[in-house]
């Protein structure tokens, strides 16, 4: 079926111009992924100027929840009407979204057009990655995925800086106005490189022909149950997790009523979905292990790169004394070692199975943990970064593994559900390990600063080299050692995570025949 598909694409204008439709992805999901870190550099900016503190962690919220309700509906309709039709639509949302943005007047209308923004974003991650899977084999794939992973690498090391100098040079619209012109070219791109066979696209997606197109009653039918449920669920689990750890504690009615509201719901979604004449999840799809366990090792990835992105900056300028721009670079470590090993990937996939080549970035997660453990307020910069590469040689491996494996697994007519689930296990890891961490971090400096001085607000004046200026010399090594104690106790908690991305490496498929499902 992927043949035939693949076929019916324009070979000779496709495969010269490959290179345009990749650059085209990557344009979009740099636009996407440095949206989060380009906005936390200009949020103190946006509150002074708009007002609203107590609903700044919305204006992130916001974006992660709707982005994260509309992966799983837009894979599936990707694989209904198209991956161009889809990826243009959700890139023009971005895009009306951040004009709007740019165009807020208090915090409640920024965080409606934020909304607007993800709804957009949740198209692009899986449907990129998707068209992707479309127009590369096996070899060339796992090397392009890499390309795509390493560009939120990359935009978690320069958003922050983009983001300082135009809130210290312009207007802090223009955080959001940057990415017109960033998602035009991306979108007119796709438009004119990316070509699909459409009556053969609807042949692949069962519009169930007797003789013509034109019959309604042969048409495929949208699963609104399916899609609705769906939403409600994943909201009511987003905001559990968004929440908890910032406004809520975990025994708060709030957190666990959301908690159990989603389970239901996700109950009820799996007896609808299994009567669904074209459900909007598969869940027969999850029960298979070749679908299951990469989506799990997509997970932790997530937790796994939403952790080290986390905490490394914090413990780079508060404990070792670095500068942000320092800081920067230290993270760039990982960045450097993603692609590195995703672009090789594609090899030890074809030579040894996806099982090994997945247990293999798993096993040197694990020895960067490790080696993490080791690292105190006394390491040098030089021996961080080696370890900080280590981690991003494992998370190449692992990422690429798990989303060449699901798409290799299916037929085209699966590729968008079946992407768009592991995009959005990862994202749904990138969620909870933000949540963990950040909740371990609090809970343990709480629990170590001096009593009189139990606001966490005092560790801001570590990372502030100003503030940190007027604090004596031994206040500040008080308060390096709670950070870099904060710190290492979270590593223990990642180290535990990663041996179980072995677990679900190893239960991968050895061998995962093409298009097998």
């Amino acid at each position: 079926m992927g043949k035939a598909l693949f076929a019916s694409l324009n070979k000779s204008s496709v495969k010269s111009k490959r290179q345009f439709i990749l650059s085209a992805m990557m344009l979009a999901n740099f636009m996407s992924a440095v949206e989060v870190t380009i906005v936390a550099t200009a949020i103190p900016t946006i509150v002074s100027d708009l007002g609203g503190f107590r609903l700044f962690s919305w204006v992130f919220s916001a974006f992660l929840l709707t982005q994260g309700i509309t992966i799983p509906i837009y894979g599936k309709l990707s694989d209904i009407y198209g991956r161009k039709k889809i990826f243009a639509f959700g890139t023009v949302l971005f895009i009306l979204g951040s004009a709007l943005c740019g165009f807020a007047g208090n915090m409640y209308i920024l965080i409606l057009f934020r909304a607007i923004q993800g709804l957009g974003a949740g198209a692009v991650l899986p449907v990129s990655q998707t068209i992707i899977g479309d127009i590369y084999n096996l070899e060339e794939q796992a090397k392009i995925q890499g390309y795509l992973s390493s560009v939120w690498g990359i935009s978690a090391v320069i958003g922050p800086a983009i983001g300082g100098i135009i809130v210290q040079n312009f207007a802090w619209a223009w955080i959001f106005f940057i990415n017109i012109p960033i998602g035009i070219i991306a979108a007119f791109m796709t438009s004119f490189y990316l070509h699909e066979d459409l009556i053969k696209l609807k042949e692949t997606v069962r519009f169930k022909l007797k003789s013509e197109f034109s019959d309604r009653q042969n048409q495929i039918r949208i699963d609104y149950a399916g899609s609705i449920l769906m939403m409600l669920a994943i909201s009511f689990l987003l905001v559990a997790l968004l929440e908890v750890g910032s406004q809520w504690k975990l025994t708060d009615i709030k957190f666990i009523g959301m908690i159990i509201s989603s389970i239901i719901l996700f109950i009820i979604l799996g007896f609808v979905e299994k009567r669904a004449e074209d459900p909007v999840i598969h869940f027969d799809l999850l029960k298979m292990p070749v679908i299951l366990f990469p989506d799990i090792l997509s997970m932790i990835v997530g937790i796994t790169t939403i952790s080290i992105s986390s905490i490394i900056p914090m413990f780079a300028q508060g404990v070792l004394g670095a500068t942000p721009m320092a800081a920067g670079f230290l993270l760039a470590a990982m960045s450097i070692g993603w692609p590195i090993a995703s672009s090789q990937s594609g090899k030890l996939i074809l030579k040894k199975g996806f099982r090994f080549t997945g247990v293999a970035g798993a096993l040197i997660l694990i020895i960067g943990s490790v080696l993490l453990l080791l690292v105190t307020k006394n390491s040098n910069y030089f021996s961080a970064a080696v370890f900080i590469f280590i981690i991003g040689l494992g998370l190449g491996l692992t990422s690429t593994t798990s989303i060449v494996a699901v798409q290799r697994a299916v037929s085209w007519s699966k590729r968008g559900v079946a992407t768009s689930s592991n995009a959005f296990m990862r994202m749904i890891g990138g969620t909870f390990g933000a949540t963990l961490f950040g909740g371990l971090l609090n809970d343990y400096m709480k629990s170590n600063l001096p009593q009189s001085k139990k606001n966490l607000d005092i560790i801001k004046m570590l990372i502030d080299p100003v503030q940190r200026a007027e604090l004596s010399p031994s206040y500040i090594e008080e308060l390096r050692d709670i950070l870099a104690g904060a710190v290492h106790n979270s590593y223990y908690f990642l180290l535990a995570i990663v041996v179980l991305g072995v677990i679900a490496a190893y239960l991968i498929p050895k061998k995962i025949k093409k298009e097998s499902i």
